[in-house]
Protein backbone atom coordinates (compact mmCIF):
# COMPACT_ATOMS: atom_id res chain seq x y z
CA UNK A 1 0.00 0.00 0.00
CA UNK A 2 2.83 2.51 0.49
CA UNK A 3 5.26 1.33 -1.98
CA UNK A 4 1.49 2.43 -4.60
CA UNK A 5 1.33 5.64 -2.80
CA UNK A 6 4.96 6.67 -3.22
CA UNK A 7 4.81 5.73 -6.77
CA UNK A 8 1.68 7.99 -7.65
CA UNK A 9 3.67 10.62 -5.76
CA UNK A 10 6.23 10.37 -7.98
CA UNK A 11 4.23 10.25 -11.25
CA UNK A 12 2.50 13.61 -9.89
CA UNK A 13 6.12 15.09 -9.08
CA UNK A 14 6.76 14.45 -12.32
CA UNK A 15 4.00 15.49 -14.21
CA UNK A 16 4.01 18.93 -12.23
CA UNK A 17 7.56 19.57 -13.66
CA UNK A 18 6.58 18.88 -17.03
CA UNK A 19 3.97 21.34 -17.12
CA UNK A 20 6.35 23.76 -15.64
CA UNK A 21 8.70 23.59 -18.53
CA UNK A 22 6.04 23.26 -20.96
CA UNK A 23 4.21 26.78 -20.23
CA UNK A 24 6.71 28.72 -17.66
CA UNK A 25 8.65 31.89 -18.73
CA UNK A 26 12.27 31.34 -21.22
CA UNK A 27 15.12 33.54 -21.34
CA UNK A 28 14.99 35.92 -24.04
CA UNK A 29 17.10 35.98 -26.47
CA UNK A 30 19.84 38.99 -26.53
CA UNK A 31 18.30 42.04 -28.39
CA UNK A 32 21.12 43.33 -30.65
CA UNK A 33 22.12 47.19 -29.93
CA UNK A 34 20.48 50.15 -32.74
CA UNK A 35 23.02 50.46 -35.50
CA UNK A 36 23.78 54.12 -33.50
CA UNK A 37 23.93 53.48 -30.26
CA UNK A 38 27.17 54.69 -28.40
CA UNK A 39 29.73 52.09 -27.98
CA UNK A 40 31.94 51.97 -25.41
CA UNK A 41 35.46 52.74 -26.33
CA UNK A 42 38.99 52.34 -24.63
CA UNK A 43 40.56 55.49 -23.18
CA UNK A 44 43.20 55.56 -25.78
CA UNK A 45 40.58 55.31 -28.38
CA UNK A 46 38.46 58.04 -27.16
CA UNK A 47 41.75 60.75 -27.40
CA UNK A 48 41.68 62.83 -30.34
CA UNK A 49 44.43 62.13 -32.62
CA UNK A 50 47.62 64.35 -32.67
CA UNK A 51 47.81 67.15 -35.17
CA UNK A 52 50.58 68.15 -37.09
CA UNK A 53 51.04 71.20 -38.02
CA UNK A 54 50.77 72.94 -41.36
CA UNK A 55 53.99 73.92 -42.35
CA UNK A 56 52.49 74.79 -45.88
CA UNK A 57 51.44 78.26 -44.81
CA UNK A 58 54.69 79.31 -43.09
CA UNK A 59 56.54 78.38 -46.25
CA UNK A 60 53.70 80.45 -48.48
CA UNK A 61 54.05 83.22 -46.50
CA UNK A 62 58.61 83.18 -46.70
CA UNK A 63 58.24 82.52 -49.79
CA UNK A 64 55.91 86.06 -50.52
CA UNK A 65 58.33 88.14 -48.31
CA UNK A 66 60.94 87.36 -51.19
CA UNK A 67 64.52 86.96 -51.22
CA UNK A 68 67.08 89.23 -50.09
CA UNK A 69 70.93 89.35 -50.67
CA UNK A 70 73.96 91.40 -50.82
CA UNK A 71 75.63 92.02 -53.95
CA UNK A 72 79.46 93.12 -53.95
CA UNK A 73 81.52 94.18 -52.76
CA UNK A 74 82.07 96.15 -55.92
CA UNK A 75 85.50 98.21 -57.23
CA UNK A 76 84.06 101.71 -57.31
CA UNK A 77 80.33 103.16 -57.50
CA UNK A 78 79.99 103.16 -61.75
CA UNK A 79 80.07 99.35 -61.07
CA UNK A 80 77.18 99.26 -58.50
CA UNK A 81 74.87 101.54 -60.09
CA UNK A 82 75.50 99.18 -63.10
CA UNK A 83 74.40 96.03 -60.85
CA UNK A 84 71.35 98.07 -58.98
CA UNK A 85 69.74 99.00 -62.92
CA UNK A 86 70.16 95.54 -63.85
CA UNK A 87 68.19 94.22 -60.81
CA UNK A 88 65.89 97.15 -60.90
CA UNK A 89 65.10 96.07 -64.75
CA UNK A 90 63.83 93.20 -63.51
CA UNK A 91 61.91 93.99 -60.37
CA UNK A 92 64.44 94.01 -57.14
CA UNK A 93 64.32 96.51 -54.74
CA UNK A 94 68.25 97.56 -54.67
CA UNK A 95 69.62 99.75 -52.16
CA UNK A 96 73.46 100.99 -51.86
CA UNK A 97 75.30 99.86 -49.17
CA UNK A 98 78.68 100.81 -47.75
CA UNK A 99 80.86 99.81 -45.09
CA UNK A 100 84.53 99.85 -43.69
CA UNK A 101 86.48 96.73 -42.38
CA UNK A 102 87.88 96.29 -39.27
CA UNK A 103 86.20 97.76 -36.15
CA UNK A 104 82.97 99.65 -36.68
CA UNK A 105 82.23 102.29 -34.13
CA UNK A 106 78.34 103.10 -35.53
CA UNK A 107 76.27 103.73 -38.72
CA UNK A 108 75.83 106.88 -40.36
CA UNK A 109 72.91 107.65 -42.69
CA UNK A 110 73.87 111.00 -45.24
CA UNK A 111 73.08 112.17 -48.20
CA UNK A 112 76.63 112.64 -50.57
CA UNK A 113 78.11 115.76 -50.84
CA UNK A 114 77.50 118.95 -52.30
CA UNK A 115 78.60 120.81 -55.71
CA UNK A 116 79.52 123.70 -53.19
CA UNK A 117 78.99 124.89 -49.25
CA UNK A 118 76.29 127.12 -50.17
CA UNK A 119 74.48 124.01 -52.16
CA UNK A 120 74.19 121.66 -49.44
CA UNK A 121 73.01 124.87 -46.67
CA UNK A 122 70.54 125.10 -49.45
CA UNK A 123 69.47 121.61 -49.49
CA UNK A 124 69.80 121.23 -45.72
CA UNK A 125 66.97 123.95 -45.54
CA UNK A 126 64.65 122.49 -47.55
CA UNK A 127 65.25 118.87 -45.13
CA UNK A 128 64.03 120.62 -42.34
CA UNK A 129 61.28 122.44 -43.96
CA UNK A 130 59.80 118.56 -44.89
CA UNK A 131 59.82 118.11 -40.73
CA UNK A 132 63.38 116.34 -41.22
CA UNK A 133 65.02 116.58 -38.03
CA UNK A 134 68.47 115.35 -37.24
CA UNK A 135 70.39 117.13 -40.39
CA UNK A 136 73.42 118.35 -40.32
CA UNK A 137 75.39 119.42 -42.92
CA UNK A 138 79.76 118.51 -42.59
CA UNK A 139 81.64 121.08 -42.58
CA UNK A 140 85.59 119.59 -43.32
CA UNK A 141 87.61 116.92 -44.33
CA UNK A 142 86.74 114.59 -47.17
CA UNK A 143 82.91 114.66 -45.83
CA UNK A 144 82.78 118.28 -46.40
CA UNK A 145 79.11 119.48 -47.85
CA UNK A 146 77.83 116.17 -47.15
CA UNK A 147 74.55 116.13 -45.30
CA UNK A 148 74.24 114.40 -42.23
CA UNK A 149 70.81 112.35 -41.44
CA UNK A 150 71.66 110.48 -38.36
CA UNK A 151 74.14 108.20 -36.84
CA UNK A 152 73.42 105.46 -35.24
CA UNK A 153 74.83 102.27 -32.83
CA UNK A 154 73.04 99.29 -35.51
CA UNK A 155 73.01 98.85 -38.89
CA UNK A 156 69.43 97.92 -38.13
CA UNK A 157 68.32 101.22 -37.20
CA UNK A 158 70.17 102.89 -40.13
CA UNK A 159 68.68 101.37 -41.84
CA UNK A 160 65.38 101.83 -40.67
CA UNK A 161 65.97 105.84 -40.73
CA UNK A 162 67.06 105.38 -44.95
CA UNK A 163 63.56 103.69 -45.33
CA UNK A 164 62.10 106.33 -43.74
CA UNK A 165 63.25 109.27 -45.52
CA UNK A 166 63.05 107.04 -48.65
CA UNK A 167 59.24 107.29 -48.53
CA UNK A 168 59.60 110.71 -48.30
CA UNK A 169 61.71 110.87 -51.26
CA UNK A 170 65.14 111.11 -50.13
CA UNK A 171 67.31 108.61 -51.48
CA UNK A 172 69.65 108.54 -48.04
CA UNK A 173 72.61 106.11 -47.75
CA UNK A 174 74.13 103.87 -45.03
CA UNK A 175 77.80 103.24 -44.14
CA UNK A 176 79.68 101.90 -41.47
CA UNK A 177 81.79 104.15 -39.23
CA UNK A 178 85.29 102.51 -39.14
CA UNK A 179 89.02 103.30 -39.55
CA UNK A 180 89.60 100.81 -42.27
CA UNK A 181 88.37 101.07 -46.48
CA UNK A 182 85.43 101.71 -47.23
CA UNK A 183 83.64 98.70 -49.43
CA UNK A 184 80.79 99.03 -51.76
CA UNK A 185 77.62 96.87 -51.71
CA UNK A 186 74.25 96.63 -52.89
CA UNK A 187 71.64 95.36 -50.60
CA UNK A 188 68.49 93.83 -52.89
CA UNK A 189 65.28 92.57 -52.10
CA UNK A 190 64.35 89.71 -55.19
CA UNK A 191 60.68 89.64 -56.28
CA UNK A 192 58.82 86.86 -54.87
CA UNK A 193 59.56 83.16 -56.27
CA UNK A 194 63.03 84.67 -57.54
CA UNK A 195 66.20 82.63 -56.99
CA UNK A 196 69.75 83.68 -56.35
CA UNK A 197 70.44 81.58 -59.87
CA UNK A 198 68.48 83.84 -61.44
CA UNK A 199 71.06 86.89 -60.90
CA UNK A 200 74.05 85.15 -60.34
CA UNK A 201 75.22 86.68 -63.46
CA UNK A 202 74.94 90.16 -62.38
CA UNK A 203 77.42 90.59 -59.32
CA UNK A 204 78.25 88.04 -56.49
CA UNK A 205 76.30 87.96 -53.58
CA UNK A 206 75.32 86.52 -50.24
CA UNK A 207 72.42 85.86 -48.11
CA UNK A 208 70.75 88.86 -46.12
CA UNK A 209 68.59 89.41 -42.95
CA UNK A 210 65.38 91.16 -45.33
CA UNK A 211 64.97 92.91 -41.74
CA UNK A 212 68.07 95.00 -43.00
CA UNK A 213 66.16 96.29 -45.77
CA UNK A 214 63.74 98.10 -43.38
Amino acid sequence: MLLRAALVILVMLNLSAAAWWAVGPHPRAATPAPLHAPQLQLLEEARPAATTPATGSAAAAHAAAGLCLRFGPFAGPSARNGARDALVAIGAEAVPFEDRSGASSGWNVFLPAQPSRADAVELAGKLKAQGIDDVFVMNSGDQANRIALGRFSSEAGAHRRAEELRGKGIEAMVEARGSGAPRIWLNARLPTGMGQARVAQIAPSKALDCKLMQ
